[in-house]
């Protein structure tokens, strides 16, 4: 490991992939470049636990939990023992599938794989060839987000990714008829990787229709709207996360009068594609999933922004109220709660 960036290029193709502190980085452009990659990840093996003895240096074996070890010596979590309650998949097999699922579409693809330092966690971007339009100049590409894991705490998920051509901005699992997961509690499902990818390459009308009612939804104003994104949790990734959120506001709202639900979301969604620095993909995808809630309310169904904002006023007037030492978001943020509580006919 080194404490800066250093590019390996491999010989045999234009894939690149990247060393850093914060683990791996592998990117590919096309289809022949995702399946050297699925042989280039590390593969996974199990090994034997030991209980060491401190006093009398005596060590024993655990019958009941395995450790995890790359084929390159690093070991990558402690699972049980036992194939009923832990399976390994491996991250290559996890890649060579969806790339098969997407040939059979005839799709293009590029993307990139992160892994962690150890290897205990697993964040890929597909994109396809394929594109939706929020509105006739907010093209979006479309493509999967597929997270692993090997600690014995990640599940295999499938979400829909996207990126807005116009501003780069990730998107993901915002829509929850478009997600697929399995547990390690049983062997690899290769349909549950063919499925995700004919779930994205046959929903873009459904995807368009999402984000066309967002953008008819409002909540009450660009207070709320901050309100709300740091209610999701985003700010735990953002150094500045008021001065972040706002200036993302400040970009995507037209109105700060009547914010709509899809500039919000974008306003979230930007902070975290434009204003974060040393945080991992494998990290911030919880904060993308965290703002699919503004797009997806758990039933496939758009939220509604009127109880998207109540909830979000609510928990921050009762954090203030009843939590000592937390800091007011901004110097007027009590009245501000004040007013929105007002309007919302909440009491607190």
């Amino acid at each position: 490991m080194f404490p800066w960036t250093l590019p390996v290029f491999c010989l045999s193709s234009w894939i690149q992939r990247w060393y850093t502190i914060k683990g791996e980085k592998y990117t590919f452009r096309d289809l022949d470049e995702l399946y050297q990659t699925a042989e280039d990840l590390p593969d996974v093996g199990r090994e034997d636990v030991y209980a060491h003895h401190t006093e009398e240096d005596e060590w024993e074996k655990v019958p009941y939990r395995d450790s995890l070890w790359t084929d390159d010596l690093r070991a990558t979590g402690v699972v049980s023992s036992n194939d009923d309650f832990y399976n390994v998949i491996q991250y290559g097999e996890i890649l060579d599938t969806v790339g098969d699922a997407a040939e059979r579409h005839g799709l293009g693809v590029k993307g990139e794989v992160s892994v962690s330092p150890t290897a205990h966690k697993m964040s890929t971007k597909l994109d396809f060839d394929q594109q939706v339009y929020a509105n006739q100049d907010d093209p979006i590409d479309l493509g999967l987000k597929i997270r692993s894991g090997h600690s014995g705490f990640h599940a295999l998920k499938y979400d829909i990714g996207a990126e807005r051509q116009v501003c780069s901005n990730g998107m993901m699992a915002f829509i929850s008829d478009l997600h697929f997961e399995q547990t390690h509690g049983e062997p690899f499902q290769p349909g549950k990787a063919y499925n995700a990818v004919d779930a994205v390459v046959e929903s873009p009308a459904e995807i368009e229709h999402r984000l066309a009612e967002a953008q008819n939804l409002e909540l009450l104003n660009q207070d709320e709207a901050l309100l709300v994104l740091m209610d999701t949790g985003v700010d735990r990734y953002l150094e500045q996360p008021v001065p972040d959120l706002l200036n993302a506001l400040h970009s995507e709202v037209d109105d700060p009068e009547n914010p709509t639900l899809w500039e919000t979301y974008n306003a979230g969604t930007r902070a975290l594609t434009h204003y974060t620095r040393d945080v991992p993909e494998y990290d911030l995808d919880q904060g993308f999933e965290s703002l699919s809630q503004l797009l997806e309310n758990g039933a496939s169904e758009i939220p509604d922004p009127e109880n998207l904002g109540k909830e979000a006023v609510s928990r921050r007037s009762q954090q203030l109220v009843e939590q000592d030492g937390v800091e007011p978001y901004w110097e007027d943020e009590v009245e501000t709660l004040r007013e929105l509580r007002q309007q919302h006919e909440l009491q607190i």
